[in-house]
């Protein structure tokens, strides 16, 4: 029987990130699906124009999903389901320069502009290829010392390899999102001050899985 030696190495960065990703849930409720569908584009319409206005491209605000649905409520007479209208919801992402001045001139004016529009922000990086063969490079490193430091311990040589295991997809470095409700429940008060941020480094890992013949 073959003897081998299966070891996982790990990569380990801590990246300073260079972009902001602003989240927005746009939704509306009508009656009717012709003004919910109204409703909820004259919303989105009215964040483009704010993002123009601020420099920005509006094609640059991304659709991540759409739906529309018919709303119930439950009447505790009949103990039946009625319809209740129609909600529809507008999920849009925004990628932007890490820059403070433009990102706060944003927000505020979308504080002060959009009613009911919250937003949440993460951070991350542009093109992570770098970071990525750099992971990828030192889990092999990782792996090969490990294995190394095994093999004299136990004394046995490491020999060729016969597999390596790693599972590649585009490296996507993101933080966690932050949540910003700019407005209460049924109270019409929007806020003048926008987040001051300074976003840490975001750490990032790759695994590579190496088998060794061993003798």
């Amino acid at each position: 029987m073959e003897r081998k030696l299966q070891i996982t190495g790990k990569g380990k960065l801590s990246v300073a990130p260079d972009m902001v990703i602003l989240s927005f849930d746009a939704s509306a409720h009508e009656w009717e699906y012709e003004k919910t569908v109204h409703a909820l584009n004259r919303k989105v319409e009215e964040l483009r124009t704010i993002i123009e206005a601020v420099g920005v491209e509006r094609k640059s605000l991304k659709t991540k999903d759409f739906g529309i649905r018919k709303e119930t409520v439950r009447n505790k007479k009949t103990d039946t389901y009625e319809f209740n209208g129609f909600r529809a919801s507008h999920d849009l992402e925004l990628e932007l320069p890490l820059d403070k001045s433009i990102i706060n001139q944003l927000l505020g004016q979308i504080a002060k502009g959009l009613d009911n529009l919250d937003f949440s922000i993460a951070f991350g990086v542009k093109d992570a290829s770098k970071q990525q063969q750099q992971l990828i490079l030192q889990a092999i490193a990782k792996a090969r010392e490990n294995a190394t430091l095994i093999a004299g311990a136990t004394g046995v040589e490491l020999l060729e390899i016969l597999d390596i295991d790693y599972s590649y997809r585009e490296l996507t470095i993101r933080s966690r999102r932050h949540d910003y409700n700019l407005y209460e429940a049924d109270v019409k008060t929007t806020y003048d001050a926008t987040p001051d941020f300074e976003p840490d480094d975001i750490d990032v890992s790759e695994t590579v899985t190496i088998t060794w013949r061993i003798g």
